[in-house]
């Protein structure tokens, strides 16, 4: 026993030293987490915001919901609204009736032609405010007001309730402003664009001298972070500006605004961003990596659902094929305190395919997962098609002459689209004329084996087809049906428009008739049949009718008819019957006599006989 004792309260003093020993430690790291907080408190910028970009969680803030003036910032929202717009970044676009622009300018001039993708790299490489105006004008269809109403437009769609954009370059404006939040907020969505996460993670952009462009330039990237090999004083140390895990995204100045940059960066498996606005002069890399360092330094990344969780098949009708795999475009990952743990519980999913339109090819966004954390949505991720589908119409309508027409055409817009992302990636080479030789060719080679393809026997493509035609007639007649049977809904005819169905009628009356609007024909058409249909139906009932009373008029005639021959039977045999009564009464007494006698020789002859069986019948019992 006294050893056991003594065991017990060595166990006892080992884990009391354990306790104090993390009771103290967790002390000096809320204490140095404190301590980091201050220093943030304390730096000179005037205006802070630390976001998770997963999330977008704020990590840290500092007076982010003030009224700030955001300068160049501005042009990651600009350019984030010219590629909503933008159908082609490989547009021409001609430099007509420049006017002067004040600030950062590329100097353009009348006559010069570049691509809509120079110019984005142009606005957010080197900041350029003539750029900024030409790419508004164009895209606001020669008004630059309407773009900036756009650009509003979508930043409330974003929830930057706080923000009104006033020109597109963020030259000083009283009706140009926006708030910390608001604008590291909307660069974490424009982030979200591959051509814009590509651009500003570029040192540099040149122009060559050309037939469309009069001058050389080259253009370097206005954030530091990049390239810089200029030092600052950062804790007591005297470190370059470079900065490696920095990969975007834009600067800003003006005397009103003050030093801005907003700036993203990666570290072990984390993605920051963040924004520091009203920077005095040398303050601005310093506080924006001190804001950063602090990020990373007490906080890690957990992912709360991988790609493979939310993995799934969409079953859609009306399809060939009918199911549809779809992957989601990225994990979803959380930066939360390093001393504490996620409960993956806490977080639910809800699956939206409310923009799948058919056609769908692989690698198309289906829809999106919405991820909700204690009842508020935190997240909303793309789905991507892993197979490609079609309605059954369409996949008819590929099959026959007309349809494959099309479909040729189709092919070689996508072709040509790869063809210019391709010339893209190499535009800024020194033998750029010549790569788009060898990329033309290959593009006269890439048609003509896809002329080989579409060449397939129409015979053939039948016989495949035919393999699957009762399950497609069964698709089609169901689909229908239920087109028709939504009618009858609370929401009968929105449903009906919101459908796939609706839609591809819709897309292909709009292709084939332009005189009268598609939707008359949709509605119109069925409509018109289901009259046709209800004057034959009446046209029959009333047939029916005609018919079942000709059939009750000869059956009672058929019955008259039985009715006058059974009276005609009756009065013939009260004829017989008189005509009877009367020979009788004809007769005189000797032959009745006579008559009466004979019939009773009869009667006694019968009787004679019956005695004469019977008699028969009896067996003779024999004396002994």
């Amino acid at each position: 026993m006294h050893f056991i004792r003594i065991m017990l309260k060595k166990i006892i003093s080992i884990f009391s030293a354990i306790a104090i020993c993390l009771s103290f430690l967790s002390n000096s790291a809320l204490s140095i987490f404190a301590d980091e907080k201050s220093e943030l408190d304390s730096l000179e910028s005037k205006h802070i915001v630390l976001m998770d970009y997963n999330s977008g969680k704020v990590l840290y803030e500092k007076d982010a919901d003030s009224k700030i003036y955001p300068a160049s910032t501005t042009k990651i929202w600009t350019a984030f609204c010219v590629l909503k717009k933008c159908k082609d970044v490989n547009e021409v676009i001609e430099i007509k009736d420049m006017p002067v622009i004040e600030g950062s300018s590329m100097y353009l001039e009348n006559g010069e032609k570049f691509t809509v993708l120079e110019l984005l790299e142009a606005l957010l490489i080197h900041s350029s405010n003539d750029v900024a105006f030409v790419l508004a004008r164009h895209f606001g269809d020669g008004d630059a007001n309407n773009f900036i109403k756009f650009m509003n437009e979508e930043a409330a769609k974003y929830g930057a309730t706080h923000t009104h954009f006033h020109n597109p370059h963020g030259l000083p404006d009283e009706e140009h402003y926006t708030t910390a939040l608001d604008m590291v907020n909307l660069s974490r969505v424009a982030y979200g664009n591959d051509i814009i996460k590509k651009i500003v993670a570029m040192k540099e952009v040149d122009f060559k001298k050309s037939h469309n462009c009069k001058l050389d330039r080259q253009m370097f990237n206005s954030n530091k972070f990049l390239s810089s090999l200029d030092n600052i004083d950062y804790k007591g140390k005297k470190i370059p500006i470079k900065y490696d895990i920095v990969d975007g995204i834009k600067t800003g100045y003006t005397d009103d605004a003050g030093n801005c940059l907003v700036s993203t960066a990666q570290k072990n498996g984390s993605r920051l961003i963040c924004g520091v606005f009203g920077a005095p002069g040398g303050a601005l890399y310093h506080d924006s990596r001190m804001v950063l360092d602090y990020g990373f330094d007490n906080f890690k990344s957990v992912t709360v659902f991988n790609k493979k969780d939310l993995k799934g098949e969409k079953k859609v009708k009306f399809a060939k094929p009918s199911t549809i795999k779809y992957s989601v475009a990225n994990d979803y990952t959380i930066t939360i305190p390093k001393d504490k743990n996620v409960d993956k519980k806490d977080y639910k999913t809800k699956f939206n395919f409310s923009n799948l339109k058919l056609p769908v090819k692989k690698g198309d966004v289906i829809g999106t997962v919405s991820i909700f954390d204690d009842g508020n949505m935190v997240s909303s991720i793309g789905l991507i098609a892993e197979n490609d589908s079609q309605s059954y119409l369409q996949y008819v309508m590929s099959l026959l002459p007309f349809g494959k027409e099309k479909n040729k055409s189709e092919k070689t817009d996508s072709e040509k689209k790869n063809a210019e992302e391709k010339k893209t990636e190499n535009a800024k080479s020194e033998d750029k004329k010549d790569s788009k030789k060898e990329e033309n060719s290959k593009e006269k080679d890439a048609s003509k084996e896809n002329e080989k393809t579409n060449d397939d026997s129409f015979v053939e493509k039948v016989k495949t087809a035919a393999s699957n035609s009762y399950n497609g007639f069964i698709a089609i007649f169901s689909g229908i049906g239920d087109f028709f049977s939504n009618l009858f809904t609370s929401n009968g005819i929105k449903n009906i428009e919101n459908s796939n169905f609706y839609k591809f009628l819709d897309k292909k009356i709009s292709e084939k008739v332009t005189f009268i609007p598609a939707k008359v024909i949709i509605w119109g058409v069925p409509i018109l049949i289901l009259l046709i249909v209800l004057i034959l139906l009446i046209a029959i009932i009333r047939d029916n009718i005609k018919k079942k009373k000709n059939k009750k008029s000869e059956k009672k005639k058929s019955k008259n008819k039985k009715q006058s021959s059974n009276k005609e039977e009756i009065n013939i045999k009260k004829e017989k019957v008189k005509n009877e009564v009367s020979e009788k009464k004809e007769m005189s007494v000797d032959d009745i006599i006579a008559k009466e006698d004979e019939s009773k020789t009869l009667n006694k002859n019968n009787n004679t006989n019956d005695i004469t069986q019977e008699t028969k019948r009896i067996p003779i019992k024999k004396d002994n």
